[in-house]
């Protein structure tokens, strides 16, 4: 089930946005709008404030917190008045109870954390008055859109250079310092200094081209470049997760960690770093496998216990996919997000001042 599916949807984009291509897909319309003057947005918000009665709107969802300006403004300038559904994604590290920021949360009428560690911290750092209108809601992740053969994984793995049988933990995601893929190539080279001889895929696009280029001629001083191979970003990230033995998230922290969900529902064993939301994903020894952050010891530690216990790591795959499909699948993720907007909506027509949904 997706949103479209259930309710009429408008997305709301700055123009040339790499959303509305998203939204072109799913056949959605689409409302091109600057945001304008970002701390203080009240031309856009009266665009904003039209595009909601035309729509008929009852419900606005905001997902970059920087929108949320223009999302406050444009509930209160509107005729519609629709509730406000704030979808918090980033690390909160700092108090927002003054008077700026209290001006414009007041008017939120639900906010989405997605771990239990943020909504620990919103209700630590948000105005107290939001206290009651926090609740965590995880992401969700489809399955994969095909399970691969055997032969099919060979396939793939044939295109970077990597042998059929050889063990392989591969790193998805953003090529940039705190994503950690140089954790990955200390790790595999200390696996070799004993005798392991893994392989490694970093798929990703790079951040910065500079940092890309010292992970390669780490790698080529290694004398690993054989063994760990690096690709551009890839639409199908779930059909290359499962040419890997293991889908390793190294990241200093990381607010939620959908990497690890996307390859447990691709059946893939996972490793994690043990910070952020990542110990919500990742019950160590039970449905995958965690180190400390920042620590290529640990790391190869890890790896050398799955090298060595193939029976560990089926038993980690089965039960990281199963965790996966009962708690972050997709469907489930939208059909509580409906019924989240739907009892907002509900309780504005009958005139409650109840803004919690039960």
């Amino acid at each position: 089930m997706i949103l479209s599916d259930k309710a009429n949807m408008l997305g709301v984009v700055r123009p040339g946005s790499k959303l509305s291509s998203m939204y072109q897909r799913h056949t959605l319309g689409i409302e091109e709008l600057k945001p304008g003057f970002k701390p203080f947005p009240l031309l856009a918000a009266r665009k904003l404030a039209k595009i909601i009665d035309r729509f008929d709107a009852d419900i606005i969802h905001a997902h970059w917190v920087k929108d949320l300006p223009l999302a406050s403004l444009a509930k209160r300038l509107s005729r519609k008045k629709p509730r406000l559904v704030f979808t918090r994604h980033m690390k909160i590290t700092r108090y927002k109870n003054d008077i700026y920021h209290t001006f414009f949360y007041k008017n939120i009428d639900l906010v989405l954390a997605i771990t239990r560690q943020m909504e620990s911290d919103l209700r630590r750092f948000l105005p107290a008055q939001l206290e009651d209108r926090i609740l965590t809601h995880y992401h969700g992740v489809p399955e994969p859109a095909k399970i691969l053969s055997t032969e099919e994984k060979a396939g793939l793995r044939e295109k970077p250079g990597i042998p059929a049988g050889a063990f392989l933990a591969g790193i998805f995601g953003r090529i940039k310092d705190t994503k950690g893929q140089y954790l990955v190539i200390e790790a595999i080279r200390k696996l070799h200094a004993e005798g392991h001889y893994i392989h490694g895929l970093i798929v990703g696009h790079p951040m910065d081209d500079r940092y890309l280029e010292l992970l390669k001629q780490e790698v080529n001083a290694s004398g690993l470049s054989d063994y760990i191979k690096f690709m551009d970003f890839v639409e199908e990230p779930q059909s290359w997760m499962q040419v890997c033995d293991v889908v390793i998230l190294a990241s200093h922290e990381e607010t939620f960690g959908l990497v690890l969900v996307e390859a447990m529902r691709a059946g893939v064993a996972v490793i994690g770093s043990d910070s952020g939301g990542v110990p919500e994903i990742i019950e160590h020894d039970l449905d995958g496998l965690l180190f400390r952050p920042a620590d290529s010891q640990a790391l190869a530690g890890q790896l050398r216990m799955l090298v060595d216990d193939p029976q560990s790591k089926k038993r980690l795959a089965a039960a990281g996919k199963a965790k996966a499909e009962r708690v972050f699948d997709q469907r489930e993720h939208f059909r509580v997000l409906y019924r989240y907007f739907t009892d907002l909506a509900g309780s504005k027509r009958a005139g409650s001042n109840e803004q919690m949904p039960d």
